[in-house]
Parts: structure tokens; sequence; C-alpha cells
């Protein structure tokens, strides 16, 4: 009995072990990467998971002030890469005159990255390692340190334990020597409790995961509070504070499997799809009248344009045109797919989807019939993706398609399409944060083939003091007005070569024109890009700038595509400001959301930067309609800084110093699918085209 005794309570101190080991989530140190409150851990974001950070911790020895802040934001890269830009602001504020610093501080913008080394290949009980930096370069060096950690979870207790050395100036030190901690999860609640040390201070506190919220895209809240101890001030007094840290760990794609749960969830919610024959691979038998006005019908009422279908021998096609579905042209592909395959006269083994823009040809994506229906009903994606065929339909061009109308005609006559415009400056003497937000309406009407007119129209919707006329950032403030009337023409040169060039107003006044001719590599699916902008300012408009009279700029860049959603660039370049030079990049696509990272020279003068790419579009917005209203398929905020040399000894704001041709109409971005076009890329997509079909189409079905 005695043993029984030993056993059951052992028995349920491994089940309560068992139960609270299981993962909660992440949470962000303050100084900017995945860890305890203070020091980092050897865990980082997962691919395409994105945490915003706001906290109130600061070493004392940077100097006592009234306001405390960090703000982070980091991305999860895959390959255990974890990347995370950090904003502090300690600053005490005090009356100044217009235009001059009102406040006395610290105000630095810096980056972090953290690599978890891949030892779960090794098969040996190792626990988590990782090496990284902080403040990786600047201006001012407060924050620099290099470390590497290891972590690993026990039951509910999770620990780290490193090493660092700090080369930041001054006495402040954000890691230095041994540090460690560790969070102990409480009882089965969704609280820890941390303790842990960064080499200079103690710190101790509490933690709060919240449950993945989907009313905000299963985006999971962390708050943090804590205490610090052992903290002294320069003058060496005590300095021990509270803080507080709060987080949003937001996934930036939408994983297989929770598009297969979507799909089956809108199939439950609609009338089942017929069944097949019973022969393996046959189609069911179609309909005694003509499916094809039906199909028609069903194409335009998803809300797409110049739709028109027809047959070539056994093949179906269907042209047709999206402005409705922005965020991915994959979703009107599964939409146009979908229904074809359900609609398709009987005869037909091979559905063809023609896409266009502009009235323009852009893409040609084909699948088996038997196939696709398959998949949509059993979700087996293998025979589908080796039936997948991308290219020119022999015989489409000579016009021997049997259409069901001689003429696709388009029922929108004009477009306007909304975005947001941002000019800002970020952490400067001057202020934290200064900006200019305007709205551009964007309308556009197609001529011909190929041919758009189109004008965007400004409206400032505020700005900063520090942006008003006559301070500091005045000249980065947004013009109201008419700031670009263009014509656009976008065509084929041959089966390699996209180009798309136009000429007008541009920049409010300034007459020019620009374009870009993209190379689509044989055998491979990267690509060669030229751009080129030559413009004049108008005489009035010359007579009030000191700016060059005329500007031209030119780019020419190759990319690599190292996977579907993964890009290296590399390119040459004239700068609008008069110098040249190369860069590089990196692009990572998390769903419809794109991180690039880049570094271009110009002359004397280096910038580093970040730009997050995303849709300000709704995945379904309106469908086709004489006239439309859209939002904009791409916003692209970004953030960059001057690297420091002995030629550039200050991070200076310069806002109109190397930066490349900025092309007013952008064919990537209008024709291309944001350069989402390759073969490799639409077969990735597989599951994105069902889950469309559920969601957008299956409701239109006769």
């Amino acid at each position: 009995m005695k043993h029984v005794h030993i056993v059951l309570p052992l028995a349920s101190l491994l089940l309560w072990l068992a139960s609270a080991a299981q993962a909660q989530g992440l949470g962000v140190a303050s100084i900017g990467a995945t860890g305890g409150l203070h020091i980092p851990s050897a865990y980082v974001l997962g691919t395409g998971e994105m945490a915003a950070s706001l906290g109130s911790e600061q070493d004392p020895k940077l100097g006592t002030f009234s306001r405390r802040r960090n703000y982070t934001l980091g991305f999860g890269l895959g390959s255990g890469v974890e990347l995370f830009g950090r904003l502090a602001e300690y600053t005490t504020t005090f009356p100044a005159a217009p235009g001059l610093p009102n406040a006395h501080g610290v105000r630095d913008l810096s980056a972090n990255v953290k690599w978890q080394l891949p030892t779960e290949g090794l098969g040996l009980p190792l626990p988590r390692l990782a090496v990284g930096l902080t403040d990786v370069q600047g201006g001012a060096s407060f924050f620099r340190s290099a470390y590497a950690v290891a972590s690993d979870d026990w039951g509910p207790l999770r620990w780290s334990l490193g090493y660092a050395h700090s080369k930041a100036r001054g006495q402040a030190r954000v890691l230095d020597g041994l540090f460690g901690g560790a969070e102990m999860r409480l009882w089965d609640t969704r609280a820890t409790a941390l303790l842990e040390t960064d080499g200079t201070r103690r710190h101790a506190g509490l933690r709060y995961y919240s449950e993945p919220l989907p009313w905000l895209g299963d985006a999971q809240l962390i708050g943090s509070v804590q205490r610090s101890f052992g903290a002294t001030s320069t003058l060496g007094r005590p300095a021990d504070a509270n803080s507080f840290n709060l987080t949003l760990v937001l996934p930036l794609e939408t994983d297989d499997a929770t598009r297969d749960r979507r799909a089956l969830a809108a199939a439950k919610a609609q009338a089942a799809l017929p069944p097949l024959a019973p022969v393996a691979g046959a189609v069911a038998a179609a309909p005694l009248t003509d499916p094809l006005p039906a199909l028609q019908a069903s194409l335009r009422s998803a809300g797409l344009d110049r739709v028109r279908v027809g047959t070539l021998g056994d093949n179906l096609v269907v042209e047709y045109e999206n402005h409705r579905y922005l965020q991915n042209e994959v979703d009107a592909l599964g939409v146009v797919l979908g229904l074809a395959a359900e609609q398709a006269p009987s005869g037909v083994h091979r559905v063809h989807a023609i896409t266009l823009k502009a009235g323009q040809v852009v893409f040609e994506t084909s699948v088996n019939l038997a196939a696709f229906r398959i998949y949509l009903r059993e979700g087996d994606a293998a025979a589908v993706q080796a039936s997948m065929g991308f290219g020119r339909l022999p015989g489409y061009e000579s016009e021997s398609v049997q259409w069901l109308q001689a003429k696709a005609s388009s029922t929108t006559r004009v477009r306007v399409a909304f975005s947001p415009l941002l000019n800002h400056a970020t952490a400067t003497e001057f202020g934290l944060f200064d900006y200019s937000l305007a709205v551009q309406a964007r309308t556009s009407a197609n001529l011909w083939r190929g041919g758009v007119l189109y004008a965007d129209l400004v409206q400032r919707v505020a700005n900063s003091d520090n942006m008003e006329p006559g301070r500091i950032y005045a000249g980065s403030r947004h013009r109201n007005g008419l700031q670009t009337l263009a014509l656009q023409q976008s065509f084929w040169l041959g089966e390699r070569v996209f180009a798309s060039v136009g000429a007008g107003r541009y920049q409010h006044d300034r007459i020019g024109a620009e374009g870009e001719a993209i190379f689509f590599v044989p055998g491979r699916d990267d690509t060669a890009h030229l751009r080129a902008s030559v413009n004049r300012r108008t005489a009035d408009a010359a007579l009030h700038t000191t700016l060059p009279r005329t500007v031209d700029a030119v780019s020419a860049l190759y990319r690599w595509r190292l996977s579907s959603t993964t890009w290296a660039e590399g390119g040459v370049h004239r700068y609008t400001d008069g110098s040249s030079g190369p860069s590089l990049g990196f692009t990572r696509w998390f769903g419809d959301v794109a991180l690039q990272l880049y570094a271009r020279r110009g002359g004397s003068n280096t910038f580093v930067g970040l730009e997050l790419s995303l849709p300000i579009a709704p995945r379904q917005g309106m469908g086709a309609a004489p006239v439309q209203f859209t939002g904009s398929p791409r916003f692209a905020p970004g953030i960059r800084t001057l690297m420091t040399s002995d030629r550039n000894s200050g991070n200076f704001v310069k806002p109109d110093a190397v930066r490349p041709v900025d092309l007013a109409y952008e064919p990537e971005v209008e024709m291309l699918n944001s350069g989402r076009v390759t073969p490799d890329y639409m077969r990735s997509q597989l599951p994105r085209l069902r889950e469309s079909f559920y969601l957008h189409a299956l409701p239109l079905m006769p």
C-alpha cells in the first residue's frame, strides 16, 4: 500500500506537469526580442508572426525622465530568424519656440536580430540555443550587445540562461555578463510568474497570455507587469521602478489547415456539391440545356468583369478581369476555376482561365477538370498540382474559340481606388513621430486594350505641428489637389517581356514620362526589371525651388526567387537626387503581407530600411459596376535610417536623398498580382483556390 501512496501523488504531479507544459505563446522582452521581462530567450517568433509591443521599462543609468516608452515591432522570418525594430523614448519635455526641440533625453531607433540554431535535427536532448545582437547599427549606440542564450521547458517551468557582452556607450548596459531567468505557469491559468537577472539588475513580474482572438485574426494579447531590484542611478542611488509591457502577436498568413476548415464550414452552410459520377475520374453528366449561359451569369454575379466563355475542342475557356478580389488574384482564380469546373459542358476535359487587366492578357492557368472537381470535394491536391498548366493555349490567339458571345464587354466604366499616403520622420530631436497623412483617390478608365487614363487626387487629412508651413519638416507635408494625370499603356513584347509606359503630369507640377519593362528569365522564375522616369518642373514651379528643374532616375534590378515566397534583389540605380550606386534587398511574403529589408548606397550616403507592404482592401470588395469603388491592393509604409560613417558622423534626416525610381503607376501591382504570377507560386496556393471557391462562388451555383 505504501507504493500506492507514493505512485498516486507522483502520477498526479506528472499529469499536472503535462497539462501545464502546453504552450501558451511567447512574450516580448523590453529590449525588443522574444523572452522574459527584460532578457531574451532562445525561442523565436514563428514564421509569419508579427509582434508589436508598448512598454515603460528603462535602465536608470540613462537618466531620470518624465516619459519612458519602448515601442517594438518584430517579425518571424522563418529558418529560426526573428527581426525586431525598437524605438526608445526616454525624455522630459520643456517649453520651446516653434520649430525647436522641446525635449531632452534619448530617442533612439535600433534593430535587433536573433537566430535560433537548428539543433533539433541533431537527435540530441539539447535545449534550444540562439545567438543575437541588439542595436545592430545607428548613429547612437545606447543598447548595443551581443549574446548567446539557451532555453528549455520542463513542465510548467520555462528557463533561460545566457551570456552577453555590451558595447553600449556610457554606464547603461542592456545585457552584460551572465544573465538568466525562469517563468513558471501558475496552475491551470494562463498567467505566469517571472524572476530574472540581466547581468546588472534583477526583475520580478507577472505575465498573462490571452486565448487567440478570432475577431482579431487569431491574434494574442500578452500583458506583463514588473519591478526591478538592485537598480542604481548614475550617482549610485537606488532606482528601482515599476513598469509594464503590452504585446500583440498576430499571424500574418493563414495556414493550409485553417483554409481547409473554412472551406468545410462554408460547404456545410451551403447546398452540397453534386456527387461525382461512379467511374473514378469521370465528370458528372451535364444538364440537357447548354450550361455556358448559366456559367457566364454565375461569373458575372461573382463581380468579375469582361467575362467571356467558350470552348476550343475539349477545352473550356474563360476570360475574365478581376478588380473585386484585390488582396490576391488567386481568390478570383479560385472562383473562376471552381465555377467553370462545376458548370462545364459534357465532353470538356480541361479548363483554361485567361486573366485580363485593362483588357490585356496577363497570365493563363489551366487544370484538368476531373482532377479539380475531385479536389474541391476531397481536398487531395496532388493530382491537381500535377495537372496544372501555365502559358498560351494553342488556337486561343487565332480566335478559333467558339465563344458564347463574340466580344467581351466591360461593365465598369470608371474605377475609384482609395489609398492612404504617409510621410513621416521618426525618433528625431524634434519629435518622436512627425507625420503628414493624406488620402489619395485614383480615378481610372480603360480606353482600349492595355490603355488606362488615370488621375490621382490628394486630400490631406492631418499632420503634426512640425510639418506645418515654416516648420522643420514642412517640405514633407502632403499637398492637396491633382497629383497625377497620365495615360498608361501596357503590352507584351513577345512572350517574355511585359512593358508599361506612361506620360502626363506627375507630382503636382511636373510633366514627364515613366515606365517599366519586366523580363521573365527562361527556365527560371527569376525576373529582371528596368525602371525609368524623367520629368521636368513647370516654369512657375521651378521658380520656387532650389531643386533641379529636370529630374530623371533609372533602376536596373535582378530578382532571384529563392522560393515562391522569398525574393532577393540586386540592382544599380541613378537616384532622383542625382547620385548613383548599388542596392541589395530581401523580400519575404507572409500570405498577402510582404516584408522587405534593403540597403541602398548613393554617393557617400548609405541607407538601410524596412518596408511593410499590405493590402488596403477587403478580401471581397465591390463587384463590377458602372462606377466601382475599391481599396488599394498595396500600401507600403516603411522606415529607413542613414548609416553612420567617417563622412556621415550624424544620423541626419535626408528625405530626398538616395530615392530610387518612384513610379506613379506600378505595373507589377496593377497588372501582375504584385509579382506573384509564377507557376511555383500558383501551385502553392491550391488550398486558397479551394477556400475561395467555397467562400465566394458556391452560393452562386444554380
